[in-house]
């Protein structure tokens, strides 16, 4: 199995920037995530066994982002 190395993944609940206007964007933080688990994704070396792992993680770390987004659409 590959070796993942120098990937820096960001994610807190902390504020980085205080000027933000509101820090509970969830729109906007499901977003960065998806497109956080798809870069990880990238760096994993694709093996026979890990490659539906790989796809599984993808589409449950970006179904956050579209869910939300799917139940503010109605309204």
């Amino acid at each position: 199995m590959g070796k993942i190395s120098n990937y820096k993944c960001q994610m807190s609940n902390q504020i980085q920037n205080p000027n933000i206007k509101n820090k509970y964007d969830l729109a906007e933080r499901t977003s960065k995530f998806g497109e956080e688990v798809i870069d990880f994704s990238k760096q994993i070396i694709e093996s026979i066994i890990n490659k539906p792992l790989v796809s599984q993680f993808i589409r449950s770390g970006t179904s956050v982002g579209a869910n939300y987004i799917d139940i503010f659409s109605n309204y």
